[in-house]
């Protein structure tokens, strides 16, 4: 076990993985933020969604409810953050090989299997970390004075979101970790895998990732809405651990090169 908490130190010890999480995180939250401040066309008079919400207190915390539902299925940040992810993925899967420190690393007393396993364990940790970070700070300051009222207020909807935003990540994730083992070097991996991610938008495809779970997010503690139907299942759940399986083998059956 402490041979292999070492490796797993030297992954979450990369500066510069550290460093492109930091900046995902800020510009993730500076999104968010956005949403809840900005001036709406439709709005009467030019009010932004946080004056909207405090301006129709008195129709109950509805609003804010929903606000803080919408932080979660923002279209630009869940593309923002697949953005992010899949850099993420091809600095861990392939910019090792690329830069020749592969060499090194998979001639120290390691299976590729282990290897592997501690990448993709920290891939999945610096994900998680990316899109639950900005989406706490945000929604904890920016309603510091119902805080206490949170818990209650998001109690029919949150943990349903987490789960598909969940589902989301581990979609991302498998996407670009196959992706950047399959690709000859790591720039083509983040093209390539953003342009697999990103074409359910240009195609208006409604009925798979991510465009299936940012419409889920939004009907999340409606009384129609069901977590376990098959096609969150098999998108969330199912797909991502044929990839995995999949990049597992191809490791196992390939040298460092």
């Amino acid at each position: 076990m402490g041979r292999l908490y070492t490796l797993f130190k030297w992954e979450v010890e990369d500066a510069i993985k550290n460093v492109l999480l930091f900046f995902g995180i800020v510009l993730i939250g500076l999104a968010m933020k956005e949403s809840l401040m900005m001036v709406t066309q439709t709005s009467p008079g030019g009010f932004g969604l946080l004056t909207e919400i405090l301006r129709k207190w008195r129709y109950g915390t509805y609003l804010v409810a929903s606000s803080i539902n919408s932080e979660l299925a923002l279209s630009d940040v869940w593309y923002l953050m697949s953005f992010i992810i899949l850099l993420l993925g091809a600095l861990t899967f392939r910019y090792d090989r690329d830069s020749g420190v592969a060499f090194s690393v998979y001639s120290l007393p390691y299976s590729n299997m282990e290897i592997f396993t501690i990448k993709l364990l920290s891939f999945l940790l610096y994900s998680l970390l990316l899109a639950t970070v900005p989406f706490i700070y945000i929604t904890i300051t920016s309603y510091a004075g119902i805080s206490r009222h949170l818990p209650d207020i998001t109690s029919s909807f949150l943990v349903l979101a987490l789960i598909l935003l969940t589902f989301g990540i581990l979609y991302i994730t498998s996407i670009a970790t196959l992706v950047s083992l399959l690709s000859p070097n790591a720039f083509l991996a983040v093209i390539v895998g953003f342009a697999v991610i990103y074409a359910s938008k240009i195609l208006g495809m409604s009925g798979i990732p991510l465009q299936l779970f940012i419409d889920a997010i939004y009907r999340c503690g409606s009384s129609d809405f069901a977590i376990t139907a098959p096609s969150y299942l098999g998108w969330g759940l199912a797909f991502p651990l044929l990839l995995f399986t999949a990049s597992l083998l191809l490791v196992r059956r390939r040298d460092v090169a």
